[in-house]
């Protein structure tokens, strides 16, 4: 009997390796918007990355530890290979982004720019994702399981 092994084409091979590389890339953006900009002033964002922002507001609590914490449950529910490797790369983003950006405080005095600008870092990182077939986890979890049954 012979064993049929699908190997991958060296064009799917590459065009995976260039979406994981664009997921990356996008939350490394979302990343910046949301621990650069919107956290110092105190915006908050929809969704997971939103209650991880309430909970650090109110508790000092860092950010990345709710936001996977919050995800790793809705992870056990959906699991998607590229949704893992996003909430993992967020994860790990968020914390080497914090710690750079420690005692930085950009547009401190203008709350409004500060918005405009992370809010803009944090919708292009999420459309990069988006666009190579990524998640960025959380609600986009939810949106998911619904969509599937």
């Amino acid at each position: 009997m012979k064993k049929i092994v699908n190997v991958p084409s060296k064009q799917s091979l590459l065009r995976e390796t260039r979406d994981y590389v664009m997921i990356a890339l996008g939350l490394i953006l979302y990343g910046i918007g949301w621990t650069v900009f919107l956290l110092p002033n105190d915006i908050t964002t929809g969704g997971v990355p939103g209650i991880a922002s309430i909970v650090y507001f109110a508790t000092g609590f860092p950010v990345q530890y709710t936001y996977f914490s919050i995800n790793l449950v809705l992870l056990l529910l959906s699991i998607r290979i590229k949704t893992v490797f996003a909430v993992f790369t967020l994860t790990f983003f968020l914390s080497v982004i914090q710690k750079l950006a420690e005692g930085v405080v950009l547009l401190h005095d203008q709350p409004f720019m500060a918005c405009v600008i992370g809010a803009s870092l944090c919708g292009g990182g999420i459309g990069i994702a988006f666009s190579s077939n990524g998640s960025t986890g959380g609600t986009d979890i939810i949106a998911a399981i619904i969509n599937k049954y």
